[in-house]
């Protein structure tokens, strides 16, 4: 690849630089070599500027509209060109900023905020930049338009995740500008890929540029945000545990043939008696310690059932359980879960495949073997001619519930919201596995409101979210990264 402004496969790519792009050229160099963890010596009393917050919202708000219409749909990806207009605002404001290329382009963008502690751990703020796919016509406006309209910015990736991007973004650019000196480095880390699992994203940073991370303690990544009760109160929910995911194909097969004359079984009839019994299937409940200390906050908080204080016992009552496991949000936090996704057979209605195939969605609590788990889905199918190939499999690694960054959660909850925080399991996945298998303390949590109505645009049709949030969540990460990175902070 004849780039001069990425870096692959580790190593800087052939370099043929015309003259006219030679100081652009320098700048990506400097800025590669600087991303290196280091600690410099600055003013230690410098003067801070105040921050025209409007402006902040509408320079936001335009970042995040043409984020959004840059289309990274996975697949296949192509993060490279929003990778690239990440880099070039963080150059535009003075951050180093290098942009990787795992693949041709797969893009991943990485930014160091300079601290002026020599101790303290530095943190990730981790989001990716690719965005499942959209049904345009499912849509009141263009999936890919980022159009900002009643007061909200509509487009794939609002929420998930380029809308936290941009926050983290944001926060950082502020901090700069304000001449904020923190103690510790920030590392802005934005991947691809993590809507296929992250192999050519987060999981290539951290196998193939593992200085960048070297210094680095904690992450913070999606997974978790700010939640509205019912009576108004403000819960900060913040993932420490995530259920990991198994994903399955199954395979059977049988003669081909005209479907006028259907011998007894076929591959299509052997697949869907296997289906039926999976689906019959009732994985045994288990509460974790997470899951229990999660909804004994959640009863207290809203006054909610007395059985919430031990859920463990209260699931023993066929009554409750009934009732507690109907809400499928409540029934992933305390089973393992098997969901049918993805059937493929005959491509014409009077032809009888001799192959049909069907992807399983696993999702396993923190503990289960996987391995266990496929012999579990054996034999239940009891079909031993039905072939089985493990599509993902990722491991489930927690990160504890104390540290110094729960704790400055913790304080921007008192102090902006006057709001209880909760760490949880989540039972989606994301990237932060990747890092909390190098020893980083990893939590799912962006500082941003989330009701009901928008949270299921997620994946879904019209995904947007409002400009307010969008100004609240860059002003409270702003106070989060002074809580947690600020000078008078001990070092961890």
């Amino acid at each position: 690849m004849n780039n001069p402004d990425s870096c692959s496969g580790g190593r800087a790519a052939a370099l043929h630089v015309k003259p006219r792009t030679l100081t652009r050229f320098i700048l990506v160099i400097l800025a590669a070599v600087s991303l290196a963890p280091a600690a410099f010596a600055a003013d230690p009393k410098p003067k801070i500027k105040p921050t025209d917050w409007a402006r902040v919202t509408k320079e936001a708000t335009d970042l995040l509209s043409r984020y959004i219409q840059i289309d990274t749909t996975n697949p296949p990806g192509n993060e490279i060109a929003a990778a690239r207009f990440i880099r070039e605002k963080f150059l535009a404001d003075g951050i180093p900023a290098v942009v990787f290329e795992s693949q041709p382009g797969r893009g991943i963008v990485a930014a160091r905020l300079r601290g002026i502690g020599k101790h303290s751990k530095a943190l990730v703020l981790l989001s990716h930049m690719d965005v499942v796919p959209a049904v345009a016509t499912e849509w009141q406006v263009p999936p890919f338009s980022g159009a900002q309209k009643d007061g909200e910015i509509w487009g794939r990736g609002a929420l998930d995740d380029k809308g936290p991007g941009a926050i983290f973004l944001m926060a950082m650019l502020v901090i700069k500008r304000s001449g904020i000196l923190l103690d510790s480095d920030v590392l802005f880390l934005a991947t691809g890929d993590e809507e296929e699992g992250g192999r050519m994203g987060a999981g290539w940073v951290v196998d193939h540029q593992p200085d960048l991370i070297k210094d680095a303690g904690f992450v913070l990544n999606e997974g978790g945000g700010i939640r509205i009760e019912p009576d108004g109160r403000k819960l900060y929910d913040v993932s420490v545990s995530e259920k990991t995911p198994l994903w399955v194909r199954l395979t059977a097969t049988g003669t081909s043939g005209h479907a006028s004359n259907p011998p007894p079984q076929t591959a299509v009839t052997r697949l869907i008696r296997a289906l039926n019994r999976l689906i019959d299937y009732r994985p045994p409940i288990k509460v974790l310690p997470v899951v229990q200390n999660y909804y004994r906050i959640e009863g207290q908080l809203n006054h909610g059932p007395p059985q919430y204080q031990d859920l463990a016992k209260a699931l023993k009552d066929p009554a409750f359980t009934q009732r507690f496991l109907a809400v499928p949000s409540q029934n992933a936090m305390v089973r393992n879960t098997i969901t049918p996704t993805v059937l493929s057979a005959s491509m014409k209605t009077n032809v009888i495949p001799a192959a049909a195939s069907a992807e399983l969605d696993c999702r396993l609590l923190p503990g289960t073997d996987p391995k266990a788990m496929v012999k579990v889905l054996r034999e239940l199918i009891t079909d031993d001619s039905i072939k089985f190939d493990e599509i993902l499999s990722l491991p489930a690694v927690p990160s504890r519930e104390s540290s110094p960054l729960m704790s400055a959660i913790q304080t921007l909850a008192h102090r902006k919201d006057k709001a209880t925080v909760a760490p949880r399991m989540i039972a989606g996945f994301t990237d932060s596995h990747y890092f909390r298998q190098r020893g980083l303390v990893a939590y799912g949590f962006v500082p941003i409101e989330i009701t009901q109505e928008l949270g299921v645009t997620v994946h879904g049709a019209n995904e947007r979210v409002p400009v307010k949030s969008l100004h609240d969540g860059i002003e409270r990460m702003v106070e989060l990264l002074k809580i947690f990175a600020g000078p008078n902070t001990s070092p961890r």
